[in-house]
């Protein structure tokens, strides 16, 4: 409160101190800026007229020192020419004499201004440090981002330079984690996230930065690694991190990762941020290939790998686009009676300039790129189609099966059993003609997602393991999923007229045995000559398919011998 006289100062310093405001007076300009130095008022009450300036010359000077102080200028003598200057300087204008609510009015409403300007700069403090932090640090994990990982990574390529030292990057792809996130609902998937994230921070060495990548990406940065030993062992002990169970709402969720290793000559003074990345990341991808969970060094032969699976990729885009895509079919046979009860429905790729491409050169490719459900979607289309003209021929045998290859990513699609009735409708073909194959190393992969195999079940739609015997998973899914059938693995069936004829007879014979104890159908796959075919029907095995009874041709060749 600054006001020169005294008995108004006092006056309205009492009035004030009556209405609960807590103030202090000033009877001068100098003295008022000494008291906004010392006590950080929250509003200032100044007289127009003051011994050592002026209202308004005092109104700038607390601006200039505070910008959102609310000032209000007191006068007992206004003209029209104090109140245009006063506009844009101060926040009120009042007239002495006034009533004492009046007054108190004023002020109650300048410091509320004062307080909300407050609040406003400090929430835009708040959110502008909030802000910085999200630019630099993932808000699920906060673990640092990609920004602030590019930004470590500079770093320590600098002091790799000037220390002729090594550097260390580690690409980290958490695996089956879709399946957490697709069976359980992303929030668990995001209560996971967070633990793992933990758990990697506690098992980084302290001068290493562990950084969220996007997804379930991260990526460790590991500066001074004395050789690539070390790289290996921070691998094997973060491994061990992920590994251990992850406990949410009662329920245990048990997670694998792909480690990608990348280390740097001494003091490279060449490389780069992106080039680590990428070369780390195609790394990742080669743990992933040699059957997850594990590591893998890089090298420069995954370069090239990658550049060709690129060409393949760029080329499969176009394959779809263009209608390059193919299918042939394999007969299945009923080794009892001879006849043909199914057939196998398998991709090829037209590529021009390369003619007929086998699918193990591109279908890796198309479930690494994110193509297996479009690609799927237009084989099962196709295979349809052509069962609804085997069909509509009145040459269908009955039992007749036509079996469709599956990926684990088709059957972790909870709506594939949708597509299955949705695309039969369109062909006017029932389901229960229809047959999938997965592949029994794929089987691991799809244990979790045993409601869309009991909804393939419902549709009447028959399951059946292939290249089953080659031991790479649980035999315990056999009863835990509804599977049908069991194709033997060409290995074992070629072993029927080899050399070791008895070892191989002997498994084969224990393969069917364990079939048929659990009501399966069995189908023997890659037969090849009279001998192999004598000796499945001969163990009691069912059904058998290869090149002795006909090799994948077009669907007229199908049809053919069936009529």
């Amino acid at each position: 409160m600054v006001d020169d006289d005294v008995s108004t100062r006092a006056s309205l310093l009492a009035v004030l101190a009556g209405a609960g405001i807590a103030a202090i007076g000033a009877a001068s300009a100098e003295q008022a800026l000494a008291f906004h130095a010392e006590q950080a008022p929250g509003l200032a009450v100044i007289d127009y007229n003051l011994p050592d300036a002026d209202g308004l010359e005092l109104a700038q000077a607390l601006k200039e020192r505070e910008p959102t102080l609310p000032v209000l200028l007191l006068t007992g003598h206004a003209s029209l020419e104090s109140a245009i200057a006063a506009v844009g300087q101060v926040d009120g204008y009042l007239l002495k004499p006034m009533a004492t609510e009046t007054f108190i009015e004023a002020v109650r409403r300048g410091l509320a201004q004062g307080a909300l300007v407050a609040e406003n700069r400090n929430l835009a403090s708040r959110l502008e440090r909030l802000s910085q932090n999200e630019a630099l640090y993932d808000p699920l994990t906060g673990l640092p981002n990609r920004a602030l990982l590019d930004d470590r990574i500079n770093q320590a390529l600098a002091i790799i330079r000037r220390n002729h030292s090594t550097l260390a990057i580690l690409f980290i792809d958490l695996d089956g984690f879709k399946a957490v996130n697709d069976l359980f609902g992303h929030h668990v998937g995001d209560l996971a996230l967070r633990e793992l994230a933990n758990r990697l921070a506690e098992a980084r060495r302290r001068t290493d930065t562990i950084a969220r990548f996007g997804g379930d990406e991260f990526v460790v940065v590991c500066p001074d690694v004395e050789s690539v030993d070390v790289a290996f062992r921070i691998a094997e002990v973060i491994l061990a991190e992920l590994a251990r169970p992850v406990v949410i709402a009662g329920t245990e969720h048990r997670l694998t990762a792909s480690i990608g290793i990348v280390v740097t000559e001494p003091g490279d003074p060449y490389v780069t941020t992106d080039e680590l990345l990428r070369d780390a990341d195609l790394a990742m991808y080669g743990a992933k290939d040699a059957g997850k969970a594990g590591w893998k060094l890089f090298d420069e032969t995954m370069r090239a790998r990658a550049a060709s699976r690129n060409e393949i990729e760029q080329g499969l885009r176009v394959a779809m686009e263009q209608d390059e895509l193919v299918l042939e079919y394999q007969p299945v046979i009923d080794l009892r009676s001879g006849g043909i009860v199914g057939t196998e429905a398998l991709v090829r790729w037209n590529r021009p300039g390369h003619g007929i491409v086998a699918p193990a050169e591109f279908l890796g490719v198309a479930d690494k790129v994110g193509l297996t459900h479009s690609m799927g979607r237009w084989i099962l289309d196709h295979a349809l189609a052509d069962l609804s003209r085997l069909r509509a021929s009145g040459t269908l045998p009955e039992g007749f099966h036509m079996w469709v290859n599956l990926s684990p990513r088709q059957v972790s699609d909870l709506h594939f059993a949708e597509l299955v009735v949705e695309l039969a409708a369109v062909h006017d073909v029932p389901t229960g003609l229809l047959g999938f194959e997965l592949a029994e190393h794929a089987m691991r992969d799809v244990v979790t997602n045993e409601n869309v195999l009991t909804a393939l079940h419902e549709l009447g739609v028959a399951v059946q393991v292939d290249d089953f015997g080659s031991g790479q998973s649980n035999l315990s899914w056999l009863q835990e999923l509804p599977i049908t059938g069991l194709k033997i693995d060409g290995e074992f069936i070629a072993s029927l007229d080899a050399i070791r004829e008895r070892d191989g007879a002997a498994i084969v014979r224990g393969l069917i045995g364990l079939g048929h104890e659990l009501s399966l159908t069995i189908v023997g796959e890659c037969v090849e000559t009279y001998a192999q075919a004598v000796a499945l029907r001969a163990m009691g095995c069912e059904f058998a398919q290869g090149f002795y009874f006909g090799r994948p041709g077009p669907f007229e060749q199908l049809v053919e011998p069936v009529a």
